[in-house]
Formats: C-alpha cells, structure tokens, sequence
C-alpha cells in the first residue's frame, strides 16, 4: 500500500478497489499515481457534485456581473452586501 495515506498506485486500486473506494469518500478524494507520478484523482461523488455546483454558481456571478457592468449597473456581489442577501 501507500506511503501517503491520500495517495494509491493503480495497483493498489486494482487488488484493493473496496479500500481505496472507501478513502476517496472518507477523505472527500485520494490520489492515483502510475511510474512514481499522480496521475488522477478519485473523488467522492457528493463532494464533486458540490463543487461543480460552486463553479456553475461562480461563473454564473462573473457573467451576471459582466452584463451588469455593461449596463452600468451594480454588479450581484455589491446588490447582496447592499440588501444583506
């Protein structure tokens, strides 16, 4: 096994894919490495959920804040701190 508790070779996730399974949702995500290298990641379904939606969300904001500002309005961040949204 690794030496690194976050960190499993292909191998490991070969023969042990249970262990490593139940890392990557312990931890929220484990490292997959190949030749000495990370080469991906093995991320708990809810956790890349949740991030994918703080993405959508964020560049939802820069684009509503780029229209706004092309309209020479206030732009979402300042509307919520002014309305304690």
């Amino acid at each position: 096994m690794s030496t690194y508790s976050d960190t499993y070779s292909v191998t490991d996730l070969r023969h042990n894919t249970s262990e490593v399974l139940e890392q990557a949702i312990a931890r929220g995500y484990v490292y997959l490495i190949k030749n000495s290298k990370r080469k991906a990641a093995l991320v708990d379904a809810d956790y890349l959920t949740a991030l994918l939606e703080a993405y959508e969300d964020y560049m939802d904001t820069l684009e509503f804040d780029k229209a706004i500002k092309e309209k020479g309005k206030i732009s979402l961040s300042d509307y919520k701190k002014k309305f304690n949204e």
